[in-house]
């Protein structure tokens, strides 16, 4: 079946937080929900928790004003509903950048028992400090940020994240503006596809390496 991007809407909540979830599940996930603290869902289902807490976050952030883009496997025969496969969302530069994301971003949300909030704001310290350490003092407050790619797991190897991010960097291009992201060792290599490079040695986060990674606008003057 053909896939389409378009922009992201209220309805595809649910589904993000499930795509969410599930793309991070042997990363980030592992350290954010640990068996310690299952006994503190208010579903009984951490996993559902997680999936929940995602899609608030995203549909937050949306709202926002951050671009959220999804792709969709359309029907060819129009036999059936259109189904979101993956999503991109990204942070648009700022005028001012905020005293500390980290604080900012956490209280913003209702965090559920299961979720270990303190190695969530740990996770959000590490990426604001690396980033200033990789950016400098103003952190990726002027460029394009890719907060999240996240592809459903049954639906890999069909260029589905190569079609999100290619629409943010053309986006930023249009715009004139650098772009600038963290990765996962698994999604290095689709960034480093598609011209961002490593900025730094990896840092751990979740106990997972990853990598700032930058990438440059086009330049104009060149044919």
């Amino acid at each position: 079946m053909p896939l389409q991007l378009r922009p992201a809407q209220d309805a595809d909540g649910a589904k993000l937080g499930l795509i969410g979830r599930d793309a991070f599940r042997d990363t980030l996930s592992r350290s954010f929900f640990p068996p310690h603290l299952y006994s503190k869902s208010e579903t009984g289902d951490p996993s559902l928790d997680e999936a929940q807490w995602r899609a608030a976050r995203t549909m937050r952030r949306m709202r926002d004003g951050k671009p959220t883009f999804v792709v969709v496997d359309v029907p060819e025969d129009g036999s059936g509903a259109e189904e979101v496969v993956g999503f991109a969302q990204w942070e648009l530069p700022q005028a001012t950048p905020p005293a500390s994301e980290a604080v900012a971003e956490v209280d913003k949300d209702t965090l559920p028992g299961s979720l270990d909030q303190e190695k969530l704001i740990e996770m959000y310290a590490i990426l604001e400090k690396e980033t200033k350490r990789a950016l400098g003092p103003d952190g990726h407050s002027k460029m394009w940020y890719l907060l999240l790619l996240a592809v459903d797991p049954t639906q890999y190897r069909r260029g589905i994240g190569r079609m999100l991010v290619q629409h943010g960097l053309d986006q930023a291009a249009k715009a004139g503006k650098d772009a600038f992201l963290v990765a996962t060792p698994n999604g290095r290599g689709l960034y480093l596809s598609v011209g961002f490079c490593d900025m730094e040695e990896p840092f751990l986060l979740g106990g997972t390496p990853h990598y700032s990674m930058l990438w440059r606008k086009p330049d104009s003057t060149s044919a």
